[in-house]
């Protein structure tokens, strides 16, 4: 039962220092870009560390440390699943990091073409979008595998 400890904690890991903390720096992003603070200078920097911050720790989960035993087909699939949040979640990150270095690099008076600048942002929603998708398979799985661990 080891391993079943093990991808708790990880995915518990990955629910709140990962995608609570990133859902706090997309917060603070998307605050800075609001029009009520069209003439505030952005923090690109802030928002770049916070970004790679969260990768960071998203990058230290590793799913493959843990051993399962033969047969336990619902620890592998929540495993599954988790790795895919993962890659998915990195994915974003590396997106949004792109965005925020566009933007600055506009900010620096620097050329920024606007088909770039909708690329970068298309990346990003549609990152958004399959995290989200990910996410909800996880919850799916890992909800009835938690609450089956605390009934043991």
């Amino acid at each position: 039962m080891e391993h079943k400890k093990q991808l708790i904690d990880m995915t518990e890991k990955f629910y709140i220092d990962v995608v609570e903390e990133f859902k706090e720096s997309e917060l603070q992003i998307i605050a800075d870009s609001k029009f009520s603070n069209l003439f505030k200078k952005k923090d690109y920097d802030g928002n770049l560390a916070r970004l790679r911050a969260c990768k960071k720790t998203a990058l230290c989960i590793d799913v493959r440390e843990i051993s399962f035993p033969a047969g336990d087909e619902e620890s592998k699939e929540v495993a599954r699943r988790l790795e895919k949040c993962l890659v998915v979640f990195n994915n974003l990150c590396d997106s949004y990091i792109q965005l925020q270095l566009a933007l600055k690099k506009k900010a620096n008076k620097e050329s920024l073409k606007f088909s770039e600048y909708k690329e970068i942002f298309q990346k990003v929603q549609t990152a958004r979008n399959t995290l989200n998708s990910a996410l909800h398979d996880l919850d799916i799985v890992y909800t009835e595998y938690a609450f089956e661990d605390e009934e043991e």
